[in-house]
């Protein structure tokens, strides 16, 4: 376990690598105000360019699994071998990557897009104090201005941080950078990623990230906003009191209910 742990740590950080150097190429062809049509021209003219979205794409959606991953088996554990400061950091920085994905799913601009921003606004203005920050996100202007400020310069700068006072370094090893890449570009070429889906086409369903399709469905079955956030925040508030807690194995049956739930309201409810 220790070594399994300690590998799936140190890939989950090849990851994140991987994911930042794949879309540090393709943002300098992204432009906000034509936020639509810089990703077509990624896609379909740049040189190289689809290949190093989906890089992007793929190295990211293994990140967040990975990472998924070292947290489960961090639970598995008897006991927590850090300390507290770096064990918050670790639960921010989980945040901060869902929240990071997200903002680049908002920002490939097609309906699909544009319908989980709403989704998020909403989420955000109908819930009390909460609504305070939305200006934060929401620009009046230029639509993607702002997710794309935040994607590419302060949840990337922040979550390093998070990641460094996690783990004392952002050094990662060669091996395990190589592993990261070669995991991304094997799934590039195995699973296809979803299309983008263009004004003025016809379509059933709209869909979200995959972890966001929880939160949707609870609002389209009429659940207040209030409500599904308060639902959102209680693995993370499970997982701050898992480090404090003498009763852990209590917090690993509530974190495993609740992940059983949003797994059923986003595949049953949908």
């Amino acid at each position: 376990m220790p070594n399994t742990s300690k590998f799936v740590s140190f890939l989950s950080l090849g990851l994140f690598f991987a994911s930042m150097l794949s879309g540090l190429i393709i943002v300098f062809a992204y432009h906000p105000s034509l936020a639509l049509q810089s990703v077509q021209k990624i896609s379909f003219l740049l040189p190289y360019g689809n290949f190093f979205r989906k890089l992007h794409y793929f190295s990211s959606e293994a990140f967040i699994m990975i990472l998924l991953m070292h947290i489960g088996l961090e639970l598995l554990k008897n006991k927590v071998l850090i300390s507290g400061s770096s064990w918050n950091y670790s639960i921010l920085g989980f945040g901060l990557v869902v929240i990071l994905m997200f903002s680049g799913f908002v920002l490939k601009a097609d309906l699909s897009a544009n319908a989980a921003a709403q989704v998020s606004f909403n989420l955000i203005k109908d819930t009390p104090y909460l609504k305070n920050i939305l200006p934060l996100f929401q620009d009046h202007t230029i639509f993607y201005y702002k997710f794309f400020i935040w994607h590419i310069l302060f949840l990337p700068l922040i979550l390093g941080y998070a990641i460094y006072r996690h783990i004392n370094t952002l050094h990662v090893k060669a091996q395990y950078l190589s592993i990261a890449l070669g995991i991304s570009v094997l799934s590039l070429w195995i699973f296809t990623m979803p299309r983008d889906i263009i004004a003025g086409e016809k379509v059933q369903n709209l869909t979200s990230p995959w972890f966001f399709e929880g939160a949707e469905n609870l609002l389209l079955k009429s659940w207040s906003a209030v409500f599904v956030n308060l639902f959102l925040i209680i693995p993370f508030v499970l997982l701050v009191a898992y480090y404090y807690s003498k009763r852990k194995n209590i917090i690993k049956i509530l974190l495993f209910l609740w992940f059983l739930a949003y797994i059923f309201i986003s595949v049953v409810l949908r």
